[in-house]
C-alpha cells in the first residue's frame, strides 16, 4: 500500500474517531429523563421564598443555586457555591461574599450581586414560612456587581450554614420581576409571582422547572447553559406514588428509575432482585409526636405529667424494629443524633406501669379520650395509617382511648400551622445542618412547630437564643445539653425515630449519593 493510501486511511480513522466521540458526547447529554416514584403531595408552592415543605428542597436544589454549599461527602465543611469566597468581620456582624465572574441564569441573564440582594430581601419581606432564616439580617447590599455585603443585627454563628439552605437560593431578578416578583417592604401583599414560580423556575441550577401537577408530577429539564457544565440527564420527573406495592412494580417494570423512601419491609425483596439496587442514607429527619401544653384545647395534655405519661407509653423499639425493620435510631429530644447536645442516654423509654402511675398522679387513673392527627402519607416508609394504629394501641395499654384523624397532607399542614391540632405526629426535615435548625423552630412561641402547638416556655426560648449566638463550640454544646434537658422535662415534642432513608433503583442508575437536606443531587447522576 502506498504512503498516500496509508495516510488517507489514517485520516479516515481519525475522522471516524471524532465522529464516534461526538456521538458519545451527544448521547451523554441526550438520555431519557430520570423518573422518580415518590410522594409530592406535600407541595403547596415551589416559590423559594414561600415553600417550607420537603419536596421543595429537592426541586430547588436542582433548579437554583445558593452562595455556599454543604456537600454529601463532608457535611461538616461549608464549600463555595455561587460565591467563590466569603469573609466575616471580627465582631461576627458583617459577611462579605464575592461571586464568581461570568455566571449566568438559565435564562441567559448574568447573575450579579443585585440578584442576591433582591432574592434575600424578597425572602425577608414576603414574610412566608422560610422568612425566619433571614431574621438576623439587618441589610443586604450589592457593593459592586460581584460583591454582596450582609449586615446582621446580632452575631449568628450559624449564618454561613443558613446560607446553604434552598430558601436562600438566588433568583433571576429580571425574570422574576417580569412575572410579578418584588422585594418591596410590602412584598407580602404586593408580590404576585407565586403562581408563576410554582410552575417555572428563575434560577441558575442544572435543571429548569417546567411544570407541577398537584398529586401528579413535577417535571424538570436540563439547563444546557449551566455555569458548571450541562448535566448528563436530559431531565427529571418526580411522580406521585403513595402505594408501596405499585411503586415497586413500576420500578421492576422499568417504568420508573428510582423509588424513593421505600417501605422498609420491601428492602429484602429489592436486594434479591439482580436488576435493582438498594441504597440507604442516614437522615437527620425526626418523626415526632407533638403534644400541645395549651389549655385552650380543654384536654389533660396541658399537664406535664400527662405528657410524660404519653412519652412513657410509646413502644419505641416496636416501631423501630417491627415497623421499620431496624432502619432507624432514636434521639432523646428534638435534636437528632449527630447534632451537638444530643445525648441518647437521656431519651424516653417505655414504661407502661410508670405511665399509668403518672396518669393517676395527674388525676386521670382511668385515662381519657383524644384524637391522633396526621397526614395521609407515610413517615420513613411506614404508612401513617399503620404508625397511627401502633400509637393508638400503645396509648390504649395505659388507658388512653385515641381516635385517628388522617387528612390529605396539605389539609393537615394547614391545620397544624393554624394551631388547630393538640396531638399529632409529623416529620421535621432540616434545611441546613446546624443545631439551630432545630432549636430555632422548636423553642419559640412565634415560630415553627413550637408556635403551631402553642408552646410558650420562656426558659426554653432563652437557652435556645443563647446557644444559637454562642461562637465557642464547647460552650455552645453545653448550652444545647441544657436545652435538651428542658425539652425532656417538658415532653411536648417526643421523638419517635430518626430514620434511615431507603432508595430502590435500577442497576443502571449511577452517581446517586444521599444528602440529608435535599435527598438527591440529580446533577451528579446518570443512567447507563
Amino acid at each position: 500500500m502506498s504512503k498516500h493510501n496509508k495516510r488517507y486511511l489514517s485520516y479516515l480513522w481519525v475522522l471516524l474517531a471524532i465522529v464516534v466521540l461526538s456521538i458519545s458526547a451527544v448521547g451523554a447529554q441526550d438520555e431519557s429523563p430520570l423518573i422518580v416514584a415518590t410522594q409530592i403531595d406535600d407541595v403547596i408552592t415551589l416559590d423559594p421564598a414561600r415553600s417550607f415543605e420537603t419536596t421543595n428542597l429537592t426541586v430547588q436544589h436542582a433548579t437554583y443555586d445558593t452562595l455556599l454549599e454543604i456537600r454529601s461527602d463532608d457535611l461538616n465543611t461549608i464549600m463555595p457555591g455561587l460565591a467563590q469566597s466569603w469573609e466575616v468581620s471580627d465582631d461576627g456582624l458583617v459577611y462579605t461574599f464575592r461571586l464568581y465572574e461570568g455566571t449566568t441564569f438559565a435564562s441567559g441573564n448574568p447573575l450579579t450581586a443585585e440578584d442576591v440582594r433582591f432574592s434575600w430581601t424578597r425572602l425577608k419581606n414576603i414574610k412566608g414560612n422560610p422568612s425566619f432564616y433571614v431574621d438576623a439580617v439587618a441589610s443586604v447590599e450589592a457593593t459592586d456587581e460581584l460583591t454582596v455585603t450582609v449586615t446582621l443585627s446580632a452575631p449568628t454563628p450559624a449564618f454561613a450554614t443558613i446560607v446553604t439552605a434552598p430558601a436562600l437560593s438566588v433568583l433571576d431578578s429580571v425574570l422574576a420581576k417580569e412575572h410579578g416578583a418584588t422585594d418591596a417592604e410590602d412584598a407580602d401583599v404586593t408580590d404576585t409571582a407565586n403562581d408563576w414560580l410554582t410552575q417555572n423556575s428563575a434560577g441558575s441550577g442544572p435543571f429548569i422547572l417546567t411544570s407541577w401537577t398537584p398529586l401528579g408530577e413535577i417535571t424538570m429539564v436540563r439547563n444546557d447553559n449551566y455555569w458548571r457544565g450541562p448535566a448528563t440527564l436530559s431531565g427529571v420527573t418526580l411522580r406521585q406514588s403513595s402505594d408501596a406495592t405499585t411503586s415497586l412494580q413500576l420500578l421492576e417494570r422499568g417504568d420508573v428509575d428510582i423509588y424513593e423512601d421505600i417501605d422498609k419491609d420491601l428492602a429484602a425483596q429489592v436486594q434479591a432482585n439482580a436488576d435493582l439496587q438498594l441504597v440507604s442514607g442516614q437522615t437527620l429527619n425526626l418523626t415526632y409526636l407533638a403534644i400541645s401544653p395549651d389549655a385552650k384545647f380543654e384536654l389533660p395534655l396541658s399537664d406535664a405529667l400527662v405528657r410524660q405519661a404519653i412519652a412513657k407509653s410509646i413502644d419505641y423499639d416496636g416501631i423501630i424494629n417491627g415497623l421499620l425493620s431496624g432502619y432507624a435510631d432514636r434521639p432523646p429530644v428534638i435534636l437528632p443524633l449527630g447534632v451537638a447536645g444530643s445525648d441518647p442516654s437521656k431519651r424516653y423509654e417505655r414504661d407502661v406501669e410508670g405511665a399509668k402511675s403518672l396518669l393517676a398522679e395527674a388525676g386521670f387513673p382511668d385515662g381519657f379520650e383524644m384524637t391522633i392527627y396526621a397526614g395521609q402519607s407515610s413517615s420513613a416508609g411506614i404508612p401513617n395509617e399503620t404508625l397511627a394504629a401502633k400509637i393508638q394501641a400503645d396509648l390504649a395499654e395505659v388507658g388512653i382511648t385515641a381516635s385517628i384523624d388522617l387528612r390529605p397532607n396539605t389539609d393537615f399542614l394547614t391545620a397544624y400551622r393554624a394551631q388547630e391540632l393538640p396531638f399529632l405526629f409529623a416529620t421535621w426535615t432540616p434545611d441546613y445542618l446546624d443545631p439551630s435548625m432545630w432549636s430555632d423552630y422548636f423553642s419559640y412561641p412565634d415560630s415553627g412547630p413550637a408556635a403551631r402547638i402553642l408552646l410558650n416556655l420562656p426558659e426554653l426560648a432563652e437557652i435556645a437564643t443563647q446557644a444559637a449566638a454562642e461562637s465557642d463550640p464547647a460552650a455552645r454544646e453545653a448550652l444545647y445539653v441544657q436545652y435538651q434537658d428542658l425539652h425532656v422535662a417538658q415532653a411536648s415534642f417526643v421523638p419517635l425515630f430518626q430514620p434511615q432513608q431507603l432508595y430502590a433503583m435500577g442497576s443502571n442508575v449511577q452517581g446517586f449519593v444521599y444528602h440529608p437536606v435535599y435527598s438527591m443531587d440529580f446533577y451528579a447522576m446518570s443512567k447507563s
